[in-house]
């Protein structure tokens, strides 16, 4: 999404400044600007931008006319474009003119969004009245931009993330909670090949530490099977994010990616 290169069509240039920084402030590197209509279309063919952010009231070439002439250009029609307009005013004055000449129907208390409607080819793919407010602007680009295999990459991170924060977060066996960690897991499975070596023999007063550091006496039996209900444990989780996965990619869209409930089907931290 941040790799998409965004062009701003504003004529104020503390609004341009005021909307690059936002944008740059949350990854965006490829902006240009345009400062009136007219070079704004300029602009869209020679830049060819990702998104577009349109003010409507500008010298040479409106917002609107702006609007209309992409929409109706078979190379750039289907560029994202956000409407940012503080003339909601302005834009009423202009319906209520159009009504009266054409004896429309009444604007009662329409919306500024609704009321551009009545000039503009086809629906915005957002709008927003100024101030813009940096999250609400973000909000929609991020509906606009981000792709559900995005999508669908970021919830995989996540599990990959939650099974690690589930295999080291310790593991009770017998009622006694211990390290369930990469580390101490490798030293469990070394110890129990050292045992099965031994021909089931361990020294004297041996004993496993626990996770609040107290020793726990194990037997050579108690050591196997610590050892195997530990392995099984692990495979277990790494199930449990096979599966959470395969269900992700099969998603078909970004709203069943985002509302996927990862915290279903792990193992118990009890072996």
């Amino acid at each position: 999404m941040k790799l998409v290169k965004v062009l701003i069509i504003d004529d104020e240039p503390q609004n341009v400044r005021y909307l690059t920084t936002i944008l740059e402030e949350n990854g965006f590197t490829d902006i240009q600007a345009a400062f009136d209509g007219v070079d704004g279309l300029a602009k869209v063919a020679s830049f060819q931008p990702g998104l577009i952010l349109l003010d409507l009231r500008m010298p040479k070439k409106n917002g609107i006319m702006v609007f209309n002439d992409l929409r109706g250009n078979e190379r750039f029609k289907d560029i994202p474009i956000i409407i940012l307009t503080g003339e909601g005013g302005f834009l009423k004055h202009l319906a209520e003119l159009r009504q009266f000449r054409e004896d429309g129907p009444p604007l009662d208390d329409k919306t500024a969004e609704e009321v551009l409607g009545r000039f503009i080819a086809s629906h915005p793919d957002g709008f927003l009245e100024k101030p813009v407010e940096p999250e609400r602007l973000l909000s929609i680009i991020r509906k606009l931009l981000v792709t559900l295999e995005e999508v669908k990459e970021a919830r995989q991170k996540e599990v990959n993330a939650l099974r690690e924060r589930k295999l080291t977060g310790g593991v009770q066996f017998k009622g006694v909670l211990f390290d369930s960690r990469e580390q101490s897991r490798n030293a469990l499975a070394a110890t129990a090949a050292m045992l099965a070596a031994l021909d089931s023999k361990l020294p004297e007063g041996f004993a496993w530490r626990s996770l609040d550091n107290r020793n726990i006496a194990m037997d050579p039996k108690e050591l196997l099977a610590f050892q195997a209900a530990m392995t099984g444990w692990v495979y277990r989780n790494y199930q449990a994010s096979w599966a959470h996965k395969a269900a992700i990619a099969a998603l078909s869209s970004i709203e069943e990616a985002e509302s996927y409930d990862l915290q279903r089907g792990w193992p118990e931290k009890v072996l």
